[in-house]
């Protein structure tokens, strides 16, 4: 579960809910791999550019939320992140196979 994340130019805020049977570092190499690979499917010619090839780097940073309060006040500062870097709102998804 992804109840927030917001993508900034040089890094992604996620908060992500991990499971004993589903672990953390799991989801994140999901995450960096599934949208590496989209990626350079839409932009082949900037593998070189970026990183030796590699999209990601190889580490991810996090802090462990343990009360309503801390997930409350991480969710109001990811949804924050655009506004607080000058940033446009994002663009919106298209739905799947349609206009």
């Amino acid at each position: 579960m992804c109840p927030a994340w917001e993508i900034m130019p040089t890094h992604v805020h996620m908060m992500i809910e991990d499971f004993p049977d589903f672990a953390r570092g799991t989801i994140v190499n999901y995450v960096k791999g599934g949208s590496a690979y989209a990626f350079f499917a839409a932009f082949p010619e900037l593998r070189s550019d970026l990183l030796g090839g590699h999209l990601w780097t190889k580490s991810y940073h996090f802090v462990q939320i343990t009360t309503h309060r801390q997930f409350l006040a991480t969710l109001q500062y990811i949804r924050a992140n655009r506004e607080r870097a000058d940033l446009p709102p994002p663009v919106p998804l298209k739905a799947a196979g349609g206009e």
